[in-house]
C-alpha cells in the first residue's frame, strides 16, 4: 500500500487485515499512526456539538453556502486530487476564496520550485545519484521520516552503491540540533533569520574568500564538500520562514552552486494543482480568479468580511494564534475530515470523511509532483471527502 502520512508517499508497505488486527510493515511511527487511526478518535457529524445525521450536516452545509455572500475554502493538503479538484468546483460555483497551507509555511519556495526558477529532481534520482545533501531549515526525520532512509542518505542508489557509509556526504543547517542534525556528517547552527548571512559567506567560500562571520574552518570544510558534490540536493523547509524576503538570494545560491531544490513540505500537490490552473499557488478569489494575501487563511479569519469557511482535512487551529483561530466560532466554520482536532472543535459543523488512502482510494502527489494512486484497504461507512464536496456542490 502507498502511505499517506507525508508527502514521501512510500509505496512499499506491506498491509494485513486479520479479524480486525492491523499489522503493517515498513511503515515509520507517523505513517503506521495515521493507518492505525482509523479506529480512534473518529468525528461525528455534528451542529453546534449536537450530533446530526451526515445527510443533516451536509444539507445544513448546503443551506449556509447558498445564503452567504463571502465564503472561504482551505486546507486539502493532505487530500486526495480528486478531492482538491472537488474543492475547486465548488469554489467557483460559490465563488469563494481558497487557500491552503503554503500560505502559512512555505508557500515563497513551494512558488519558487513550480514556476522554474530553480532546477529540481525525482526523489528516485536523488536515491541514484545524490552524493551531497544538504538539509536547510527542515527536519526530515521529525517531519518525514523515511525521507533519508529511502532516498537521501542511507539506501545503495544505482550510481551510489556504498552508500552513507562512502558514498554520500549530508549537511544539516537549522537554528537547533534537531533529530536530523543528529544524524548528518556536518551540523551549521545559524540565529532564525540570519540565514542571508550564511548566504554571503558561502558565497565568499566559493569564489575564494574566507567567510566573514561563524565557524571559518567548518564554512571552509562545507564550501570544499560543496565544490567536490557531483550531485548536489538542498532540502529545505519552513525554518526559511523568517528569511523569506531573501528567497530569491537563497535561490541565486542554489543556482550558482548548480543544486537542485526539493522543499520539504506537504502542501506542494495541491499548490501545483492551482498553480497549474489559475497562475497562483494559494490565496485565490474564485470569482474573478485573483491573487491577494488578503486571501490568506490569516487575513481572512482577521477580516470582518467573511461569513463562513469551509476547512477539508487541516487542523489549521492548531498553527495560528489563538486570538485569530477563536474567531472559526465566530463564524459559520465547517470542517470536514476522519479525526477530532482543534479545528473540529472551534468548527460550528462537523462532517466526518474517510482516511484517504486507509479507507479510500484516490490519486496523490509526491513532494517531487510524481502522481501516484492510492487504493483503501480497509472497508468503512464513511464517505470520501470528494464525494461530501461534490454532494455539497450539487445541492447548490
Amino acid at each position: 500500500m502507498i502511505c499517506l502520512g507525508c508527502s514521501c508517499l512510500c509505496d512499499d508497505l506491506d498491509f494485513k487485515n486479520e479479524d480486525g488486527k492491523i499489522t503493517v510493515s515498513n511503515a515509520c511511527l507517523k505513517g503506521f499512526k495515521r493507518i492505525d487511526s482509523f479506529n480512534k478518535n473518529r468525528l461525528i457529524p455534528s451542529i453546534n456539538n449536537e450530533k446530526k445525521s451526515i445527510d443533516d450536516v451536509i444539507n445544513k452545509t448546503i443551506e449556509i453556502l447558498n445564503n452567504s455572500k463571502k465564503s472561504a475554502i482551505f486546507g486539502l493538503e493532505s487530500s486526495v486530487i480528486e478531492a482538491q479538484n472537488e474543492s475547486i468546483k465548488l469554489g467557483e460555483k460559490i465563488g469563494s476564496i481558497i487557500d491552503n497551507f503554503s500560505s502559512v509555511h512555505g508557500g515563497y519556495l513551494i512558488e519558487k520550485f513550480l514556476d522554474g526558477s530553480v532546477k529540481t529532481c525525482a526523489l528516485d534520482d536523488v536515491r541514484d545519484n545524490c552524493d551531497l545533501s544538504i538539509y536547510w531549515g527542515c527536519d526530515p526525520m521529525s517531519t518525514h521520516p523515511r525521507l533519508m532512509s529511502k532516498f537521501s542518505y542511507y539506501p545503495r542508489g544505482k550510481n551510489r552503491q556504498r552508500g552513507w557509509e562512502e558514498d554520500r556526504n549530508t549537511i544539516s543547517i537549522d537554528a537547533r540540533k534537531s533529530l536530523t542534525a543528529n544524524i548528518t556528517k556536518k551540523f551549521i547552527k545559524l540565529r532564525p533569520g540570519s540565514d542571508f548571512e550564511l548566504f554571503e559567506a558561502f558565497k565568499d567560500v566559493l569564489s575564494g574568500k574566507l567567510p566573514k562571520i561563524g565557524d571559518k574552518r567548518l564554512l571552509m570544510d562545507v564550501g570544499t564538500s560543496i565544490k567536490k558534490a557531483k550531485y548536489g540536493v538542498v532540502f529545505a523547509g519552513d525554518g526559511l520562514d523568517y528569511s523569506r524576503e531573501r528567497v530569491n538570494d537563497f535561490i541565486d545560491l542554489i543556482n550558482d552552486i548548480g543544486f537542485k531544490l526539493q522543499p520539504v513540505m506537504d502542501s506542494i500537490g495541491f499548490s501545483k494543482l492551482l498553480f497549474d490552473r489559475f497562475g497562483f499557488i494559494n490565496s485565490i478569489n474564485l470569482e474573478d480568479k485573483s491573487h491577494s494575501e488578503d486571501n490568506s487563511i490569516f487575513n481572512v479569519l482577521k477580516s470582518d468580511d467573511i461569513e463562513n469557511i469551509l476547512i477539508v482535512e487541516s487542523d489549521i487551529a492548531s498553527y495560528l494564534p489563538y486570538k485569530i483561530a477563536k474567531r472559526l466560532k465566530d463564524i459559520n466554520s465547517i470542517y470536514i475530515g476522519p479525526h477530532n482536532n482543534l479545528t473540529a472543535y472551534l468548527s460550528k459543523i462537523t462532517i466526518p470523511s474517510s482516511i484517504a488512502g486507509v479507507e479510500s482510494g484516490g490519486n496523490v502527489c509526491r513532494m517531487d509532483l510524481k502522481e501516484e494512486k492510492a487504493e483503501k484497504v480497509i472497508d468503512s461507512d464513511f464517505l470520501p471527502s470528494y464525494d461530501i464536496l461534490n454532494k455539497i456542490r450539487e445541492g447548490l
